[in-house]
């Protein structure tokens, strides 16, 4: 999704992932990989890309495949395709090429044509993650939203389950089920809160849970307010509250978003996502 320190959003479908994944899978369908865990940024994990290895940040909001800061992008052996990577941002509405890259591994598991562009914020963001974080990159939903993503950053790992060759899918999602809607910028769960009913998007690149200035006014919460806490946060019947939501100014998100849940809710639970089958998990 979007937030201020992030300008990209995706404008892509979510039967698109399921599509191109079915394709580029291959090996062992299931794999669980350490992440690490800096400050309330999303998620690092160790890609190895045409033997080498590249610290990657995991960006549920980003229907991207792979995206590389552009001086590790110039290494790598790629093709270009026809297809652009469109986004907009606070400076307006942008495009930029996708290229497909071989030789992609996360732990046991293989892909062969991935789709990547380049990162596309300005040099002062790449140099910033590369310093704090050490990542040159991020991975989206692309790569991975043909299966289930099991995040657990209590025990600091992911696991990841995606079809084989026959198409069957293990199952490694456990907890309360809850369904997400599906729409072109990814998915959002509806959620009860003190102050109404949302529809949030989860993002792990989200520092926090947070709503954008115009859901807060909306609902009629102070125009000088920056968060409020909702005792009640419930979503598909359990309530995960209180939580703290923060009211960010600059969000530049769609109609169908109110805002969304980061690293807060992340911390204090295992999600995982079933893209199959619409729905995600949370314990």
């Amino acid at each position: 999704m979007a937030r201020s320190s992030k300008t990209a959003l995706v404008q892509s479908t979510f039967l698109a992932w399921i599509a191109v994944l079915a394709a580029n899978v291959h090996a062992a369908s299931t794999t669980t990989v350490p992440i690490q865990l800096v400050g309330t940024e999303a998620p690092v994990i160790q890609v190895r890309v045409q033997g080498k290895d590249l610290s990657l940040q995991l960006d549920l909001g980003d229907a991207s495949s792979l995206v590389l800061h552009p001086e590790v992008l110039a290494t790598l052996r790629s093709e270009p395709t026809d297809k652009t990577f469109k986004f907009f941002s606070m400076d307006g509405q942008f495009e930029t090429p996708i290229v497909t890259l071989d030789d992609v591994e996360i732990g046991s598991l293989k892909f062969g044509r991935v789709e990547a562009r380049k990162d596309t914020h300005e040099e002062a963001f790449l140099k910033a993650k590369k310093a704090g974080v050490g990542a040159v990159g991020f991975i989206g939903t692309g790569l991975l939203g043909a299966g289930q993503i099991r995040l657990d950053y209590p025990h600091k790992n992911l696991s990841i389950s995606l079809p084989g060759k026959e198409g069957g899918l293990r199952n490694i999602c456990k907890g309360k089920a809850v369904p997400f809607v599906v729409n072109i910028y990814g998915f959002t769960t509806g959620v009860s809160t003190d102050i109404g009913e949302l529809q949030l998007g989860w993002d792990t690149g989200a520092p926090a849970i947070l709503i954008s200035r115009s859901t807060a006014t909306a609902a009629r919460l102070s125009g000088d307010q920056e968060s409020a806490v909702s005792e009640k946060f419930l979503v598909a019947g359990k309530n995960f509250g209180p939580q703290r939501i923060e009211i960010w100014d600059n969000m530049p998100l769609p109609p169908e978003i109110a805002g969304l849940i980061g690293h807060p809710f992340f911390q204090e639970h295992i999600v995982c996502f079933d893209y199959p089958g619409h729905r995600l998990h949370i314990r």
